[in-house]
This record gives C-alpha cells, sequence and structure tokens, in this order.
C-alpha cells in the first residue's frame, strides 16, 4: 500500500475544497489512508497502473483520500471516470468547487477501472477490487494487477 509523505497539500483541511493555486489538490492529507498499490514509478504497462481496494461500496466517500494518495503521480487530478453504483452516484463525495468532474465512464472502458485524469495529462487506469473481498484475495489481486508477484 502506498502513500507519499513528500505531497504538498493545501493545509486548509478538508473541509475547504479550492483547489490552490501552485497545483496542489484542494485536500489534506488522507483521514484514512487507502489500501492502494501502484506500480513502480516509470514502469509501462499495457495494463493498469493500480489497485485499489476500497472499504465501502460507496467509492466517493473515499474518493477524497484516493485522490490525495495519486497527487504525487497524476498531479492535480481533473476528472475521474467510472461506473458508479447507485449509492455513490446519489452521496457524491466531491463538490463542483473542488474543480473535479466525476463522470461515467469512458467509451470501452471497463466496469472495474477507474480513470483518474491530471490537468496535464496524465492518466491513471486503477483497478478496483471490491470492498468486500477477503484481504488475502485483496492483496493477491492487487498484486497481479501491478505485476507483483503473490506471495505463496
Amino acid at each position: 500500500m502506498t502513500h507519499d509523505e513528500n505531497i504538498t497539500h493545501s493545509g486548509r483541511g478538508l473541509g475547504l475544497s479550492r483547489p490552490t493555486a501552485d497545483g496542489g489538490q484542494p485536500f489534506d492529507a488522507p483521514t484514512r489512508t487507502p489500501r492502494l498499490l501502484l506500480r513502480a514509478r516509470g514502469e509501462v504497462s499495457e495494463g493498469v497502473d493500480g489497485a485499489w481496494w476500497p472499504r465501502t461500496t460507496n467509492l466517493t466517500t473515499e474518493l477524497h483520500d484516493l485522490i490525495s494518495a495519486l497527487t504525487d503521480r497524476v498531479g492535480t487530478t481533473e476528472r475521474v471516470a467510472f461506473d458508479w453504483n447507485s449509492l455513490s452516484i446519489s452521496q457524491r463525495g466531491i463538490d463542483r468547487q473542488d474543480g473535479i468532474e466525476v463522470s461515467g465512464p469512458d467509451p470501452d472502458q471497463p466496469p472495474d477501472i477507474m480513470h483518474v485524469f491530471g490537468t496535464d495529462g496524465r492518466r491513471l487506469d486503477i483497478l478496483i477490487v471490491g470492498p468486500n473481498t477477503d484481504a488475502d484475495n485483496a492483496f493477491e489481486a492487487m498484486q497481479r494487477a501491478v505485476g507483483l508477484a503473490p506471495d505463496r
């Protein structure tokens, strides 16, 4: 799992959500570290760039924390595309003033892949591991997604 402590944060608290002029995300350090595994920096793959194992089926409640953890890789997040479930749609956790568009899936986007777009054109493809997946299977799926051999 990963969280880069060198990420520059706005210093304004999670309740104030306007992107900073210096390109930092509108969110401070995650309130709860996301269960996230990313490929090694600079590693090229035809697959996904990382895997996220959210704690609930309402992904938008954890989206601020995920975006904070991805800032070092994608820069300022502009858009998140995913096949949101009805619970996530009804309880969106990103507001307009956050400067992030939360949209449905892009054409041909698999339903278990989230696209995270930065303002500078960078994009990360993140595999979503179901929140009800048991810990061993979730970690194996995350390791496979980023090209690591699961320990057996």
